[in-house]
């Protein structure tokens, strides 16, 4: 018979406390509790009774035990066990579903994840229900598993989630993650002390069903300290030949009261350490009956499944082999282990490590540190490879592909804690570089560590001190040439320009298919400046070697600048909404914020500001949860978009006052707020406002985008500050490619010919104006707005038709450019429109499209299928402007015929209110 104390002793406190936590988490005040102590003292048990009260209250209880030898084991288990419980909501978890898949053990590699998104992916599975994570033996944890549990412990509040871990006292970075998040007031810290001479009394008396004797206790609480599961083991000895002097002898007396093939079943499973996978042990030992003798080393409390009771219980099995039989077990373990779990490499490594065997150790340390850094864990791949460094020593034939693996790593370590500027990483390099010259390395291998810095520092934005480590490289290589490339192209010179684009054609004609990638990421950088089209292509090359050599990471990134590259060409949103579909297929995080950002910039372009409003909002959002300020300073700057272009000046300036604090540019600063004062007729603030980023952009403009020389060179010929010397210095520029600077350019040269007196080409510039603005919003309306007035005094054009769309459109935003188009029509003598009273009766869903009154009015004409003869006659419009709206209606809808418009529009006007 083996005696266990049914019932939890002397923790009557302890478990107050945790079932008060309990109590929070239900009513969505979540938070986290350490349970600290040493071992045997009773976390585990502590841990597993506060788990079943949770479980009986409703919630869901999540469970991982970290491991000095797996990274992250500590998370995946707990995922896994959530996976296993119920299939995840994918709405919930949305983009974040593909990361929690890629953290688990056979995960492939191809999207590598920042920590801090694996960290928000966690979270938000927690987070779906009420939820218990119980974290055990945190102290074995790796950094990144610690740096997981930081962020959730900053998230927990207002969340149904309690996370309870165990840990030793040991003066280790749990230990020091505990005493920190106590500090700040996330977290309960209880320490479990031994317990006290009754206590034990009461544990033994619920052990034996009786009082022991009192010579027996006398021993027991002499011996057992009180730490409860020493006192157990030693009940569990044969008492009539006394008690054993220590747990070891108490639990080896157990061991050696089995048959033989169930010691060696227990042999071999102790060499994993406290759990051991069932499959490799029977296959190492060969024993077909492995499942039911590891029920009678159940039946004799030594373990529970494939877990030794307690770690003490393993230490003591393991204890008595000679280190020679140790080896040789370990060394089997590795072998069965490699043929039955192949994706297993940091236990494997540890096996063969435990066996003497340092080379094969370091063989899978290099494999498991290539693996980790693909899936983004950027320090674990660097805390593997330099347990592997410590392994090899001084010799240099273990040390190769070691050093190769590290130099490979090592400038994607540059983005584990990227607000010290690649300081960590440039650190690693400097031992790696005193470790190849311990090792006697040869000049080629120093040479790849060169370019690993010089990589780091592209990262890092150092980019002379990139150009000085590579300088010294005297065989030029694809893999060297991409590097300088980007590192000449992040000084922002123009006469480096051709010396960039040359070192990137070279590498992109014989480099690795990565190489390829990169450097034609840099030749789109060089050449989108210049020539959009071939940018474009570049691009499509891009995506097509990803695609051939299944680079994920690389195509989704590929995606995205395409979306990039077609926005500027033709402001549409097709391609961008295919990048972001792939990158939340993908868990693509960052790079679905980044679609989200440009969607909402393009939206506002196009004038649908419900649809800029949402994609704005999803970004910020994210950014926000993932600390990351930069995009959400982007996101900001789309919210104070739209405030100008409804000419909102209090709310722009409040976005604005956000985007300062953020460290937003000036730029997108004085360009918003230049907007917001053309929509309010405050010409003079807005040309000033435009003057003021004239003096804040210094790069050369050829290299990087630009929003506002369109808009202001408009304002500018309108008002009489410019002339065709201006004009023809921005249309001959890189910006004609782009179609929102085309449309302003259009508008001003049609402006400039008509003040010549030549009126077929204004009226020739009018008309390319109105085809490239279609579908527009501002770049339409205020063009209309200041054509207008000049075509009248001209004689060109069609200005009053011009002046009451754009009206119309102001007329939405009740903005002083509405008042002033009306003012324009009142002098021409114009009929004023009379505005009905159910103005806002346009349907909800031709709102948000941006369908505006008198669409809506030729749409109900149209549905009733009259022509655009007898729409024109009925609204007192020309057909042309008939002809003008429908177009515009089939661009607002996506819909490509005159039948699909009157199919799609008919239920909604049917269920309208008359006008």
């Amino acid at each position: 018979m083996q005696f266990t104390s049914p019932v939890l002793v002397g923790r009557s406190e302890e478990t107050a406390a945790l079932r008060a936590a309990v109590a929070r988490a239900e009513h969505r005040r979540g938070g986290a509790m350490f349970l600290v102590g040493e071992p045997g003292i009773g976390k585990s048990r502590l841990a597993s009774e506060i788990a079943a009260h949770a479980s009986q209250r409703g919630f869901r209880v999540l469970r991982g035990r970290a491991s000095r030898a797996v990274p992250l084991r500590a998370l995946c288990e707990a995922v896994l066990s959530a996976f296993r419980r119920t299939v995840p909501d994918e709405r919930q978890l949305g983009a974040y579903l593909p990361v929690l898949r890629r953290m688990t053990p056979d995960a492939p590699a191809g999207v590598p994840d920042p920590a801090v998104v694996r960290a928000e992916a966690v979270l938000r599975l927690l987070t779906a229900e009420k939820t218990v994570v119980l974290l055990e033996d945190l102290h074995d944890a790796d950094g990144e598993t610690l740096a997981v549990v930081d962020y959730l412990l900053d998230n927990l509040a207002g969340e149904p989630v309690l996370l309870l871990a165990t840990l030793r006292p040991h003066p280790d970075g749990a230990q020091q993650l505990a005493a920190a998040a106590a500090a700040r007031r996330v977290a309960g810290v209880l320490r479990l002390n031994g317990l006290t001479d009754e206590d034990v009394a009461e544990l033994v008396r619920h052990c034996l069903g009786e009082p022991a004797p009192d010579h027996v206790l006398a021993t027991l609480t002499r011996i057992a300290d009180g730490v409860p599961f020493v006192v157990e083991e030693l009940l569990n000895a044969d008492l009539r030949a006394g008690v054993p002097p220590t747990v070891a002898a108490a639990t080896l007396h157990r061991v050696d009261a089995l048959g033989p093939d169930c010691i060696a079943l227990l042999e071999a499973a102790a060499i994993f350490g406290t759990t051991f996978p069932l499959d490799v042990v029977a296959a190492m030992t060969k024993l077909d009956n492995a499942a039911e003798l590891l029920q009678d080393a159940e039946r004799a409390q030594l373990v529970n499944g494939q877990r030794f009771r307690h770690a003490l219980t393993a230490d003591a099995i393991r204890g008595r082999m000679t280190p020679t039989r140790r080896a040789m077990l370990a060394r089997e373990a590795a072998q069965t282990t490699e043929t039955l779990r192949p994706n297993e490499l940091e236990l494997i490594a540890e096996l063969w490590e435990t066996g003497g065997d340092h080379r094969k150790a370091i063989g899978c340390l290099v494999k498991a540190g290539r693996h980790a850094a693909a899936l983004g864990r950027f320090g674990t791949a660097v805390e593997l490879l330099e347990r592997g460094q410590a392994l090899q020593g001084n010799n240099p034939d273990l040390a190769a592909d070691l050093l190769d693996a590290l130099a490979a790593v090592l400038p994607l370590a540059a983005v584990v804690v990227p607000a010290d500027n690649g300081a960590r990483a440039f650190a690693l390099g400097e031992r790696l570089q005193q470790a190849l010259t311990a090792s006697h390395a040869n000049p080629e291998r120093r040479a790849a560590v060169r370019l690993a810095q010089a990589r780091v520092a592209a990262v890092a934005g150092e980019w002379e001190r990139g150009l000085d480590l590579i300088a010294a490289t005297k065989d030029p290589c694809p893999a060297v040439d991409v590097v300088k490339a980007t590192l000449l192209l992040g000084l922002n010179q123009l006469d480096l320009l051709p010396k960039a684009r040359a070192l990137a054609e070279r590498a992109a004609a014989t480099g690795t298919p990565e190489v390829v990638c990169e450097a034609l990421e840099v030749l789109t950088r060089c050449t989108r400046g210049q020539d959009l089209a071939e940018a474009r292509q570049h691009i499509q090359r891009w995506l097509q070697v990803a695609e051939q050599h299944g680079l994920a990471a690389w195509r989704l990134r590929a995606l995205l600048e395409l979306g990039i590259t077609d926005k500027y060409l033709t402001i549409g949103v097709d391609t961008l909404l295919s990048a972001r579909r792939a990158a939340e297929n993908s868990g693509a995080i960052v790079i679905l914020i980044a679609a989200d950002l440009h969607l909402g910039a393009t939206y506002i372009v196009r004038g649908e500001y419900d649809k800029a409003t949402r994609h704005g909002a999803s970004a910020k959002e994210a950014a926000e949860r993932l600390g990351l300020h930069a995009l959400k300073a982007l996101a900001v700057a789309i919210e104070a978009g739209i405030a100008s272009m409804h000419g909102n000046r209090k709310a722009t300036d409040q976005a604005l006052a956000q985007l300062r604090d953020h460290g937003g540019s000036a730029e997108i600063w004085a360009y918003t707020s230049a907007i917001c004062a053309v929509m309010e007729e405050q010409y003079d603030r807005a040309l000033a406002e435009f003057d003021e980023i004239e003096k804040e952009v210094t790069e050369p403009r050829i290299l990087r985008g630009t929003f506002y020389q369109g808009p202001r060179l408009l304002v500018r010929v309108a008002h009489g500050l410019a002339d065709w010397r201006e004009y023809e210095r921005l249309a001959e520029s890189h910006l004609s490619q782009v179609r929102l600077h085309r449309t302003y350019f259009a508008w001003s040269r049609a402006i400039l010919f008509g003040r010549d007196g030549q009126t077929s080409r204004a009226n020739e510039a009018a008309k390319e104006a109105l085809e490239l603005s279609t579908g527009l919003g501002l770049p339409r309306h205020l063009g209309l707005r200041l054509a207008g007035p000049a075509a009248l005094a001209g004689g060109w054009g069609e200005p009053l038709e011009w002046l009451r769309e754009a009206e119309e459109h102001f007329h939405q935003f009740d903005v002083p450019a509405a008042g002033a188009c009306r003012a324009v029509l009142r002098e021409a003598g114009a009929p004023q429109q009379r505005r009905r009273r159910d103005h806002g009766t346009v349907p909800a869903e031709l709102r948000k499209a941006g369908v505006t009154v008198r669409e809506f009015e030729v749409l109900r004409l149209v549905v009733e299928r009259f022509g655009n003869a007898e729409i024109a006659e009925r609204l007192f419009l020309s057909p042309r402007t008939v002809e003008r709206h429908v177009a515009n209606l089939r661009v607002r809808t996506g819909l490509a015929t005159r039948a699909d418009l009157i199919r799609y529009a008919r239920p909604l006007i049917e269920g309208s209110a008359p006008m």
